[in-house]
């Protein structure tokens, strides 16, 4: 137990390829990202011979961890943050907490420091977050309940009433709209509605705004005033982690653990994970073919790579309405991340009195319009890095870093793939010291504590973690994209399943995906035991 968390994920090769060649697996899972382990853990659960093939030196794809600078005692998790949407069904069904899962719950749930030396701070405690809105303007108190309530509701239609839409097919409109009850306020902000128009229809104050409507573009190519902006943020609201509606947590040890855990899951029932192993091609109905040369027989593949990437895996083999589907798919980035190791926590100007801010989400924002202007210069091909959230992962975890230091990760908006002016080689810190700007207008001593720090672009992260675009999402969680817009598991290439994030429900590290592909498989080759959760 805790080997591949003893490893930080590098499992390497467990055999020689040839002997990997000589069997003909049930199933051939390509990527060990979160999704693809998942898969895996299932499959392998069931009963079936499984094998996961990953690229990378170590496994989890963009929920893992590295150790990028000089002292090893920083282990960083370079695209991954935080834990709010991992289904409760795969914790359960494959134990994950008794594999090292350990989650601290984040609160305040957002923190938000204005340059004045204000802050809001919205919890866990009701009448904490009435009485900051109320600081504000106690008249926006009833219209902030009345936000949070259409959420809530959305949560409880979607998630907790008679089927949770996470899993299996993913539902059409009409049976949204069923499931809501019909209600036209909540199909709105499912279908249509931006974040600024349903912060603006409820709020007055626009401190209180501002702090709030980033949570609708977070990892998306779009502003705030886009339409569809408000799924963006019931996205990241439908989660209930350790069972509270909407939380979101530091994992113990890093975000990695979430993949490490799934990957001693998926060991312990029987399945082969190999890694630093390239998969040169899929080959419809007979397996895949690796960069080395080796053929590795499978009735099944699963593929964790995003759209893109499985276009070129599977070459010629793909139906031309369904290669057209693919090549439509909106997967580029617009974020760029900063991992830093800091000697010590910033000052903000803003002091706050009884709240432990560094034990939640931070928040560093202007305006709806500020952030709409940013999202604009972006699209034009300038950096524009307006917004930005925190993470002090090490206010609830010093494991990760080095006694007495700090880990902070920076998700910044908007850094386009594409430079108007320059490249990311030649601007890449360039970029990173806009994002330290950009922060230090609240918080003015953080660039004299960053000892360590590490830039990551779209093309960064495309380059590091294989995601196309570097879209952390494998593409945006718009409502075009959502739903029964989203892909599925099952595709029209013979033999070939999908699994990653670019499948309903959508990005994040939810591991629903991978649940979905590998009950998908299992109904397709005559499992229904397995599908039904009865006797393996």
């Amino acid at each position: 137990m805790g080997r591949v968390r003893d490893a930080v994920g590098r499992i390497g090769l467990p055999m020689p390829t040839a002997e990997l060649a000589a069997r003909t697996w049930d199933a051939v899972v390509v990527g060990a990202g979160h999704n693809g382990l998942t898969a895996a853990a299932y499959l392998a659960r069931s009963g079936r011979s499984v094998l996961v093939l990953e690229r990378a030196a170590q496994v989890g794809g963009a929920a893992t961890l590295t150790q990028p600078f000089a002292d090893p005692r920083w282990l960083v998790s370079p695209c991954a943050y935080m834990v709010g949407l991992l289904h409760s069904a795969v914790i359960d069904d494959l134990e994950l907490r008794r594999h090292g899962f350990r989650v601290h719950l984040a609160d305040p749930h957002l923190w938000c420091p204005f340059e004045d030396g204000s802050a809001l701070a919205l919890g866990d405690d009701p009448a904490t977050t009435r009485a900051a809105i109320a600081a504000f303007n106690p008249a926006d108190v009833d219209g902030y309940l009345r936000y949070e309530s259409l959420f809530a509701r959305c949560r409880a239609a979607l998630r907790q009433a008679e089927r949770d839409t996470w899993l299996g097919d993913a539902p059409d409109r009409d049976r949204i709209e069923a499931l809501l009850g019909h209600d036209p306020e909540l199909i709105d902000l499912v279908f249509r509605a931006s974040i600024a128009e349903l912060l603006e229809a409820h709020l007055a104050d626009e401190r209180i705004r501002s702090a709030l409507h980033g949570q609708g573009v977070i990892g998306t190519a779009a502003g705030p005033r886009d339409e569809g902006t408000a799924m963006v943020h019931l996205m990241h609201s439908l989660g209930a982690m350790e069972g509270v509606g909407g939380a979101w947590g530091y994992v113990e040890g890093g975000m990695g653990q979430v993949s490490f855990a799934l990957a001693e899951a998926a060991l312990e029932h029987g399945a082969v994970i190999a890694t630093g192993v390239p998969v040169g091609s899929i080959e419809p109905g007979d397996g895949v073919t690796l960069d080395s040369g080796e053929r590795i027989r499978a009735r099944t593949v699963v593929c964790n790579a995003d759209p893109v990437r499985l276009l070129g895996l599977v070459g010629d083999a793909v139906p031309a309405d369904y290669r057209a589907r693919l090549e439509g798919w909106r997967i580029e980035g617009s974020t760029v991340k900063l991992n830093l190791g800091l000697s010590r926590l910033p000052r903000f100007l803003a002091d706050p009195e009884g709240v432990d801010h560094f034990r939640g989400m931070i928040t560093v924002t202007g305006s709806i319009d500020d952030t709409q202007a940013a999202f604009g210069r972006a699209q034009a091909g300038h950096p524009a890095p307006e917004w930005a959230e925190l993470y002090f992962h090490t206010a609830h975890d010093p494991s990760i870093a080095p006694p007495g230091k700090h880990a902070l990760s920076v998700f910044a908006q908007y850094a386009p793939y594409t430079l108007a002016e320059g490249s990311w080689d030649t601007r890449r810190e360039e970029i990173g010291d806009a994002v330290l700007a950009r922060i230090a207008r609240v918080a003015p001593d953080l660039p004299d504590v960053v000892e360590e720090r590490q830039v990551l672009g779209p093309p960064d992260i495309e380059a590091t973690v294989g995601l196309t675009g570097g879209h952390i999402f494998q593409g945006d969680c718009l409502p075009d994209q959502m739903w029964d817009r989203r892909l599925t598991p099952r595709t029209p290439i013979p033999g070939v399943y999908l699994c990653g994030a670019a499948t309903h429900p959508g990005g994040s590290v939810i591991g629903a995906n991978g649940r979905n592909a590998a009950m998908t498989v299992l109904a397709d080759t005559g499992d229904r035991a397995a599908v039904a959760g009865g006797p393996r």
